[in-house]
């Protein structure tokens, strides 16, 4: 299976990165210490999930809610307005079985008032299979929503619409997963609509519905599924997943144990519940992954036999789509070899601090790693990404 990726990120004026270039592979684990910029990344890419809307025809007029919601435009830009006016990116993608052979977007957001970010402009560009050419299209100016959906849809089957709605499927499918609130109130414990199954939700909102989908499409990935959540919660013997008597369109995410008793999401704890949003979401089949997924310190509130059971699932799933996935955790990182860490970094230049990248590489640690695994080498900052 090939897996389209992002390769490379250049990002300038967002938050912590004053100016950043990460390469990337299939599967990606950032490391470092509260406030390296870590969750600044992550942020990065929950901004795009807002620009383009997650998924499979997902709206656009989400960069401006986003950006309110942040606390507005300064609150996104490397010190504030009065040090950074712009926030810079170019992504670069890779497939080498489609009609391209990589493709890039570039963007410039550029303070306005009072407080606002607008799109100074947008490129396109493409390496065409069998052409040697590089076409590069200037999409638009001066917009507040990206105009990337305008394009795809206007211009139909000519090629700056063929283009734009490759980039813009392409942006559509990176996901970011946080299965943080599992309060009584939160979507992933209450009743959900059955409709909207096609993808998981990053809040894992619509959890039952997914299921029921994946149980009633694809058994053998629901068995799969359900068994992989046994073996973190022994207890669950199946979930039952039948619409509500009075609602058709509705469905709860009940469950029994072994001794045949029925119990309700408000029965799980905070962390089993995280723990059967994150095997789903791993373990979903191919046609309903994201291109990219990532995941923001999935450890939390799990046992730390679940935490090693999840990182070797992230790494499995990297075979099938690309993961990145921001830890804390020294257990996580057993799981995983030099080559898929990156440590974010702090460091002052003239008189300001920002985040650096850096990748590890094996040979500077093979003679530690003699002794002691990539945890404990966390652990004791040989690795770096940790408080100094």
């Amino acid at each position: 299976m090939s897996i389209e990726k992002i390769s490379e990120m250049h990002i300038k004026g967002f938050k912590s990165f004053r100016e950043v270039t990460l390469n990337l592979e299939a599967f990606n684990v950032l490391i470092g210490a509260n406030g390296a910029g870590k969750s600044n990344l992550i942020d990065f890419f929950r901004m795009l999930n807002a620009a383009f809307g997650y998924a499979r025809g997902g709206s656009q007029g989400g960069l401006q809610l986003f950006v309110g919601q942040r606390g507005r435009a300064s609150s996104l830009l490397y010190y504030g307005s009065s040090v950074t006016q712009n926030i810079e990116a170019d992504i670069r993608f890779e497939n080498e079985n489609e009609w391209s052979l990589w493709s890039r977007y570039q963007f410039r957001l550029t303070w306005g008032a009072p407080d606002d970010l607008l799109f100074a402009n947008e490129d396109i560009e493409f390496q065409r299979r069998g052409h040697s050419a590089i076409a590069l299209r200037e999409i638009a100016s001066g917009h507040r929503e990206s105009a990337v959906f305008a394009r795809a849809n206007k211009e139909g089957n000519a090629p700056d619409g063929i283009e734009a709605r490759v980039i813009q499927r392409r942006l559509q499918g990176v996901q970011v997963y946080h299965f943080l609130d599992t309060s009584e109130r939160a979507d992933i414990r209450v009743s959900q609509n059955l409709s909207g199954s096609s993808y998981l939700r990053s809040d894992g909102g619509n959890l039952a519905a997914v299921l029921y989908n994946i149980k009633n499409n694809r058994p053998f990935s629901y068995r799969e599924i359900l068994s992989t959540i046994q073996l973190i919660a022994p207890f669950i013997d199946d979930f039952l997943l039948e619409p509500e008597p009075l609602s058709p369109n509705k469905i709860l995410l009940n469950w029994r144990d072994r001794s045949k008793q029925i119990f309700g999401t408000h029965q799980l704890s905070d962390g089993t519940l995280r723990a059967i949003a994150l095997v789903t979401a791993l373990l979903q089949p191919d046609e309903l992954l994201p291109s990219v997924m990532l995941f923001d310190e999935p450890e939390l509130g799990l046992h730390p036999s679940a935490i090693g059971l999840i990182a070797s699932l992230l790494k499995e799933a990297s075979l099938r789509t690309q993961v990145i996935v921001a830890t804390q955790s020294p257990i996580f990182l057993r799981e995983c070899e030099p080559k898929d860490i990156i440590v974010i970094e702090r460091c002052r230049d003239e008189g300001r601090e920002q985040s650096t990248f850096h990748r590890l590489n094996e040979e500077d640690l093979s003679l530690w790693l003699e002794d002691y695994d990539l945890g404990d080498l966390y652990e004791k900052n040989v690795t770096g990404g940790s408080p100094r």
